[in-house]
């Protein structure tokens, strides 16, 4: 049978700091389940085992084999996150992982939202050891207000974290590589200080002042605009309110729609018929890469994150 449009059941992860929706895992034991169509019941990997290139592209599917590279989740920050640190891949390597090299897409947040993205200003492996010790980490990080459709595109090695009242989608390398820096003395769920690991942190932070936090991009009605070009995945924002096709006849990859605003109806013009699906926000669909041919239709306006990897 032909291969069509998936949905996933949802993964939920309660934090000291807020909760996330992973939407599309195949990390560690979080395994996606399809909710949709025949293939109801079986897990990322288990589809990956199966289909193998038709799933997510030849070239894609001979570099990583049956691991899916990437991990997609929904956070609600009801408390700010820890600021962190994520390896790249040559250093993830060491412990036989990928890097994470990420980006945020604010989905909303109070009128006060903001991150914490780069340093200020150019600093030092021995400043940033001393911040820590007498608690003025935060006195060298760019603190960055932020707003609805805002992009930040974090690069390994960056120093960032999510601060209280924001909500993103998060498009990720499938790595749970996080180094934590600082932790406001916090407990965690357990009541127990979360552990830091701030030598790693030292070995892989990029200590240079960050110049644009935020990527810049032009959002127009009805249009398709970019907002991550990278080695990892690439990512587009389309914004729409009437009937769209999108032809994937050139790519080599699989295709994951994260719907951040509104409803859409989402067919394959040439997968198994019937198998239509209809994404809210905060849903996640995967498009395998036998798939070509997409019909987007929007209940009024509506906003999808579209990723890929070239």
């Amino acid at each position: 049978m032909l291969l069509y449009p998936l949905k996933f059941t949802p993964i939920y992860k309660p934090k000291v700091w807020g909760h996330e929706s992973w939407t599309l895992s195949a990390y560690g034991q979080d395994h996606s389940v399809v909710e949709n169509g025949f293939l109801a019941g079986n897990t990322l990997p288990e589809l990956l085992e199966t289909y193998m290139d038709e799933l997510v592209g030849g070239a894609i599917y001979q570099m990583y084999g049956d691991a899916f590279p990437l991990l997609f989740k929904f956070i609600e920050a009801k408390d700010d996150l820890s600021v962190q640190v994520h390896p790249d891949d040559m250093a993830a390597a060491e412990v036989e992982q990928l890097g994470k090299t990420e980006v945020w897409y604010v989905t909303g947040g109070d009128a006060d939202a903001s991150i914490l993205m780069g340093f200020a200003r150019p600093t030092s492996r021995e400043e940033v050891a001393q911040s820590l010790n007498d608690d003025s980490i935060l006195s060298l990080l760019q603190r960055v207000p932020v707003q609805k459709g805002d992009v930040a595109f974090i690069e390994a090695g960056t120093v960032h974290a999510l601060c209280r009242g924001t909500q993103v989608a998060e498009i990720q390398e499938s790595s749970d590589m996080t180094y934590r820096l600082y932790d406001y003395r916090r407990p965690g769920l357990d009541g127990k200080l979360r552990p830091l690991h701030i030598e790693q942190s030292l070995e892989v932070l990029n200590y240079d002042a960050l110049a644009q936090p935020l990527v810049p991009y032009e959002r127009k009605d009805n249009s398709v605009a970019s907002i991550v070009q990278d080695e990892h995945f690439c990512t587009n924002v389309l914004t729409f309110s009437k009937m769209i096709e999108r032809d994937y006849a050139p790519l080599d990859s699989f295709v994951v729609y994260m719907c951040t605003e509104g409803e859409v109806r989402i067919e394959a013009l040439d997968g198994e018929e019937g198998e239509a699906i209809t994404l809210t926000a905060g849903e996640t669909a995967l498009i395998p890469a036998a798939v070509r041919d997409i019909r987007l239709t929007p209940n009024n306006a509506c906003t999808l994150l579209e990723t890929y990897i070239v």
